[in-house]
């Protein structure tokens, strides 16, 4: 991944892992950027959405429900998500 602390600094850097699925505009703008997996039973998904300029939104369900919601900066929000998916393979995930 790119960034200097080795975490995803855009959705393009996210992208690059197969599993990410990215929507995106006619002329490349990113819409959505969407993981989703089983973990412990659960279904799992982490999306992120631009909400405004230089604002993205990442937010993860567990099933149908939102267990958490942050806007920040593209960057903030990808880097984010990377921890969130990346703590489903240590011994607990997120809440």
């Amino acid at each position: 991944m790119d960034g200097v602390d080795g975490h995803p600094r855009s959705v393009a850097d996210l992208r690059r892992d197969p599993a990410w699925q990215v929507s995106t505009t006619t002329d490349g703008r990113w819409l959505l950027a969407e993981l989703e997996f089983r973990h412990g039973g659960h279904l799992w998904r982490i999306g992120l959405t631009p909400v405004a300029a230089g604002v993205a939104a990442v937010m993860l369900w567990r099933d149908d429900a939102v267990i958490e919601h942050v806007r920040g900066s593209e960057a903030e929000a990808c880097a984010l998500a990377a921890g969130w998916r990346a703590s489903f393979a240590g011994p607990r995930p997120p809440r």
